[in-house]
């Protein structure tokens, strides 16, 4: 049996990971958090003596994502492909948790900062195409994205190259 302080602990520091481990199964951000939220009031009302949290709950999670694709149910799908290659489970939580952990960063960039990268990286607008939508210089968006970048990079070198190398 675990405590409040303990559920909450793990609630906090696995939540979003465990939802983007799930959403490689799912396909949907949606669904993703649906099962993820559905094993936590779980655990919360069996209350089970869990001696390792994360094992615990990655194959939880894993084996309720299957369970319901075999069950044939159909999960609204938001992109095409996985954002996690098939391989071994615990490849696959090193590759969300590094995931998790870029995302961290970037939602510390500073707001403006942070929407240019998104815009740049994740829409692929260039910066006449930024700067025209956000009524700024094509040179600020550069000079706002340049920024990011560097601030990404000496956070994590290794992640940066994996996601935007």
């Amino acid at each position: 049996m675990f405590d409040e302080k303990e559920f909450e602990q793990q609630f906090i520091t696995r939540y979003r990971p465990l939802c983007l481990f799930a959403l490689n199964f799912t396909g949907s951000r949606e669904a993703a958090e649906d099962v993820v939220q559905q094993l936590f009031a779980e655990i919360w009302e069996q209350r089970p003596a869990v001696e390792r949290w994360k094992p615990y709950l990655y194959t939880a999670v894993k084996n309720r994502c299957l369970k319901a694709l075999e069950a044939g149910k159909r999960f609204p799908v938001e992109r095409l492909e996985p954002a996690i290659p098939d391989n071994d489970d615990d490849e696959q939580i090193r590759q969300v948790e590094r995931e998790e952990a870029l995302w961290r960063w970037i939602d510390e960039l500073p707001p403006g900062r942070r929407k240019i990268l998104l815009m740049a990286k994740q829409q692929r607008m260039s910066y006449r195409e930024i700067a025209r939508q956000l009524g700024l210089s094509e040179k600020t968006v550069e000079n706002q994205l340049g920024k990011a970048l560097k601030s990404l990079r000496e956070k994590g070198k290794k992640l940066y190259l994996f996601f935007f190398g």
